[in-house]
Order: C-alpha cells, then structure tokens, then sequence
C-alpha cells in the first residue's frame, strides 16, 4: 500500500467518523446548526381605545374658512387608527382657530412644486399674518402656529385644484382656547 493511498483511507475514515459521530446538541448547535423552526411574525396589536366624547359637526379641514375653529381627535379601535375633525363655534372651548386662509400662488396646471416648497410656503404666509390677526408678534405670544397644506392629489386635481393653505394657532400645552384670539394680544 502506497503512502498516498494510505493517506486517502485514513483522511475517508476520520470524515466518516466526523460525520456519523454523534455530538452533543449544544455542540451542533454552536457551530451554526440550529434546528428548523418556524417562525411567525406577529404584528403588536393596538389597544383599543374608547371614543372620546366630541363635540362639533364632522368637517373636512380643507372645507374651513379664516375665523372658523375646530377640534381634532383620535382614537383606536380594531387595530385602526381613528380621527374626527369637528367644527366648533369658537364663542365654546375649541382646540384650534384658523386665522389665515391663502391660496399658493402656482398657475393653473402647474404641477406639484413638493413638500418641501409647500411648507415653505404655509410658514412664511402663517407667520407673516399672526402679528396682524393677534396683535402681538408670534415671538411673544403664548399662542403656537401651524398649517394644513394640500397633497399631491387635490393640488394637481384637474377640476378641485385645491392649493389653499389654512393657518390655525393653538396653545401648545393641549389646553382648550376659549373665545377668537382676533386682536386678544395673547
């Protein structure tokens, strides 16, 4: 018998015994060989919350006009995410009143110039208007601003093109306003 024909039957031998040999679970599974399971991914489920008691009329935010104010809510229920805007007279606690109502400037058939030139656009018009609509320059009112802007869709619409921008303040701290803020100096 050869040299490297020994060789071949002794290196055959110690890969059969390697592979028949029966190691200890933990050793087959620290080197890399876990047993086959499956897994099933489950999504969290969202705790269902009680509806919250509104008050106002149902309202699409874009259908408000300057001087309106309105309530937001939400809640879950069935794994869904629910919100309801309401339209409140604003002599009644209201969570929000819109103050400016401008249209974007953009031509009819122009195409969507992008979120980011859509905020740009909401700020500039939002915070420009709020010294004259409160009286008191936005810096030194305890009153915060936002926007409602259009989507992609109702901007580009052929026959809505609906490029309003609607202003509203609020308090920051969630409390309710009570009362227009027109000329309140707050």
């Amino acid at each position: 018998m050869s040299v490297y024909r020994f060789f071949y039957v002794m290196v055959f031998f110690g890969l059969l015994a390697s592979a028949c040999g029966g190691g200890s679970e933990a050793d087959s599974n620290s080197a890399g060989n876990s047993p086959s399971t499956t897994a099933i991914e489950t999504r969290p489920s969202l705790a269902d919350e009680v509806a919250p008691d509104w008050h106002g009329v149902p309202v699409n935010l874009h259908d408000l006009a300057e001087g309106d104010c309105f309530n937001m809510y939400a809640w879950v229920n069935n794994d869904r995410h629910i919100e309801i805007n309401t339209h409140v007279p604003c002599d009644s606690p209201h969570q929000f009143e819109i103050y400016r109502l401008v249209q974007h400037p953009a031509r009819n058939g122009a195409v969507w110039p992008g979120n980011e030139e859509m905020a740009a656009f909401a700020v500039s018009q939002c915070y420009e208007s709020f010294e004259d609509f409160v009286g008191v320059i936005y810096e030194l009112s305890e009153l915060e601003i936002n926007y409602l802007t259009p989507n992609r869709t109702n901007f580009e619409h052929e026959v809505a093109q609906f490029r309003g921008v609607h202003c509203y303040l609020f308090h920051d701290d969630g409390s309710e306003l009570l009362g227009s803020a027109e000329q309140s100096l707050r």
